[in-house]
């Protein structure tokens, strides 16, 4: 089985999380050792947890949202004249976060100087 691990540098030792497993975090003064012992704790967690699914007959308490039609507010901005504007610069924006990715210089990318 696979398992996502988020790798993070702090203080000079690499931290190793699984996010599927809360529990399990280890701290390693090295990558491959933090991925060797991130292996090894995940297969301790596996070992002795059992996986189940139950069926539970109760439902949820609602909230006010679940009776709200979700879009009510759909149109809301269509007299808004700056509503074109944003969207241009969305569209500007993204143009200039690949040209930064093509380039790899952010000054570049977003004219900066």
């Amino acid at each position: 089985m696979k398992y996502t691990v988020m790798l993070k540098e702090e203080n000079g030792h690499i931290q190793a999380t699984v996010p599927a497993l809360p529990e399990c975090m280890i701290i390693a003064p090295t990558r491959s050792e933090a991925i060797s012992t991130i292996r090894k704790a995940i297969s301790e967690i596996i070992s002795r947890t059992e996986i189940i699914q139950i069926d539970v007959s109760a439902e949820p308490k609602s909230g006010s949202l679940l009776h709200e039609t979700p879009w009510e507010w759909f149109g809301a901005f269509k007299n808004d004249p700056t509503w074109g504007e944003l969207f241009d610069d969305i569209e500007r924006r993204r143009g200039s976060e690949q040209n930064w990715q093509s380039t790899g210089s952010v000054a570049e990318a977003f004219e900066v100087v």
